[in-house]
């Protein structure tokens, strides 16, 4: 059967799904006008649809898999280039998806063929180009893919396979708490952050795109329709994407109005779809669900959904991902990371309110003799605490590994050596992923190394300032799910550990805030030399910055960028240094093209990310340097 006829099937099917039961049967005879085979396609079609009874809601082209695509089982065992094809695993929106083993790695990938319907030149040129951006997306939260190729005439994209439940499944089984819908929010609204720095609205936010790994790592699936945001028009403020005139994509229960209407979408089409899965993971059920899908995207466009009763701060965020006015709606997936983060906190709040409630009071004897038992127990074990303590510390001050000669000692290559192996250590302590680092970027290491060198005398009476601060950096760092390597090392090059320092620009404090980002974190202006406040304001601020470039060592250093640079000025960068091809996203990418990106990044940002490098390497082996102590990070263990 040709895409001319399977068109011609959709187009029928479509009109024929938006009818009651009862009037579908004659609508069929006579749009197919005696045409036997069209009338036996579409009435098949639709009565699996009522069979279903939830349908996908995608066109038929993407739903019927055994009539659509020609592989079925028969592909198991067969090979597309280095792909050997294991198992099917079911349909996806754009085809096919099989389990199957990558052999150059011997790792297992999700492997979607494509269907015979993307074939001309037109939309295969934009889908490859949309599907390498998506491809260059590199978060936690988002599916990775590894591959967009073409073997033997079939069409394909390899990704990372996920072992885990669709949300779908996890909503159907009603076993998703308040508390656990708000986390799944957050890690997708994540996602969402990242792909739209990119200039990528995904257009088919549902739960079915939506997996949980057993570990709870949330990820984003499926771009197959996903668009790249254009330029903007001079009638229009933000960047937008549309496909071709009258053609509506995404799924008909999670679109947002102006996606329904066929109009131009932009990020906040993601928010109003975000917020529809938040509503049916906190309900169970959809907030415009109506009996045919005509009857849906009228309910979307005209109804307001039914409040919820779980409080106010949540219910805030449902009408405002919901407003049908896209200038009523958040305007970036940042502002609902923000008040999601905050409806988890006050949920939390008042769980515990509850549970601390007044329970009936225990008789005074029995209080008496438990406090006695209790206080014959301390006595006994105090000194066995304080003995453990004393050996603790002695086993710590033991453990540190010996080097076999002083960095001064050494050779040169033997630095530069020593500078890769630690600096790759750092990395690991940071996240996944290291990159290895090119001579030009070991070296500009080993110049800050050997100039802090220069003043050993101030480096130590920094790391003496910093002792007293770093159980409360591990404590605040660990809270927000930030590596502690970093919140060890950024007051190290940002103030010295100087809790009061002021730079000529206005910054202060231990972590160098801005007054107004202190503000924006909880701490007041005349608060700012307070490091048990200004210490939690940085991991959250650090966190933020993690949710929108990712995780992994790579992203972590640009997340270090971002602290001095803004993440705005990261993102930025980053778009332009895709448009030249070939390039890794993190900062030492950056770092190499320093002369492209300007005197500005050249003179006053491309040591930063190097400094905090060296200050790190120099704080974690204190003997190779000829200072006491162990390792800084060691002091955030209580």
């Amino acid at each position: 059967m040709t895409s001319g006829q399977w068109q011609q099937i959709d187009t029928v099917l479509q009109q024929v799904l938006d009818l009651p039961s009862a009037k579908r049967k004659s609508f069929i005879a006579e749009a197919c006008e005696g045409d036997d085979e069209l009338t036996r396609e579409v009435s098949s079609l639709a009565e699996a649809y009522e069979e279903s009874g939830d349908f996908i809601e995608q066109s038929a082209l993407m739903s019927d898999a055994e009539i659509l695509f020609s592989f079925g089982d028969n592909n198991i065992g067969r090979e597309l280039g280095p792909y050997r094809i294991k198992e099917r695993l079911g349909i996806g929106g754009m085809g096919e998806v099989y389990l199957a083993e990558d052999q150059r790695l011997n790792r297992l990938v999700a492997l979607k063929m494509l269907p015979d319907y993307i074939s001309d030149d037109l939309r295969l040129n934009r889908f490859r180009k949309e599907a390498r951006a998506a491809s260059g997306l590199n978060h936690p939260n988002i599916i990775t893919i590894h591959e967009v190729g073409e073997h033997d005439g079939v069409r394909f994209i390899a990704t990372e396979f996920i072992d885990g439940e669709t949300l779908r499944d996890l909503i159907s089984r009603n076993e998703l708490t308040p508390n656990l819908a708000l986390e799944i929010a957050e890690q997708v609204c994540a996602a969402l952050i990242a792909a739209h720095a990119a200039g990528i609205v995904h257009r088919d936010i549902k739960p079915e795109n939506i997996m949980r790994r057993p570990d709870g790592i949330v990820k984003l699936l499926d771009f197959g329709i996903a668009k790249l945001m254009e330029p903007t028009t001079e009638s229009s403020a933000t960047s937008s994407t549309k496909t071709e005139l009258g053609v509506v994509m995404g799924t008909v229960s999670y679109m947002s109005p102006e996606q329904a209407r066929g109009l131009n979408v932009d990020e906040r089409s993601d928010l109003w779809s975000l917020g529809v899965v938040i509503h049916e993971m906190l309900s169970g059920r959809l907030p415009f669900a109506a009996a045919t899908r005509l009857d849906t995207m009228v309910a979307i466009l005209e109804r307001e959904p039914q409040p919820l009763s779980l409080g106010e701060a949540i219910q805030t965020i449902l009408d405002k991902c919901l407003a049908k006015n896209t200038d009523d709606r958040y305007q970036t997936a940042n502002a609902l990371l923000t008040d999601l983060k905050h409806a988890s906190s006050t949920l939390r709040d008042q769980q515990i309110a509850n549970s601390n409630k007044k329970t009936p009071a225990r008789s005074r004897r029995r209080w008496v003799f438990a406090t006695a038992i209790v206080t014959m127990l301390l006595i006994g074990v105090t000194w066995g605490v304080m003995y453990q303590r004393f050996a603790n510390k002695s086993s710590v001050a033991n453990s540190v590994v010996s080097v076999p000669k002083l960095y001064s000692q050494m050779s040169e290559p033997e630095k530069l050596a020593f500078i890769d192996r630690e600096e790759q250590r750092i990395s690991t302590l940071m996240g996944e992923r290291p990159a290895k680092l090119n001579a030009d970027a070991r070296d500009a290491i080993k110049r800050r190394v050997d100039r802090y060198l220069t003043r050993t005398s101030k480096v130590s009476a920094t790391f003496d300032r910093a002792r007293p601060f770093l159980p409360t950096i591990g404590r605040s760092f660990r809270e927000r799910k930030v590596p502690v390597i970093i919140g060890v090392y950024l007051p190290m090059i940002e103030s010295n550990y100087e809790t009061c320092y002021e730079n000529e620009n206005g910054s202060k404090g231990l972590f160098q805030f801005m007054p107004g980002t202190a503000e924006l974190y909880g701490v007041p202006r005349n608060q700012m030399c307070d490091a048990e406040k200004m210490t939690p304001a940085a991991a959250h601020y650090m966190a933020d910055r993690i949710a929108e470039l990712g995780d992994d060592a790579q992203s972590l250093t640009l997340v270090l960028l971002s602290y001095t640079t803004g993440a705005e000025w990261v993102r930025e960068t980053l778009r332009k240094l895709r448009e030249t091809g070939n390039y890794d996203r993190n900062f030492w990418t950056m770092f190499d093209k320093r002369k492209e990106l300007g005197d500005k990044f050249q003179n006053e940002v491309a040591g930063y990310v190097p400094q905090f490098f060296a200050a790190a390497i120099i704080g974690e082996n204190p003997e190779a340097f000829g200072l006491d102590g162990v390792p800084l990070s060691r002091y955030t263990e209580e």
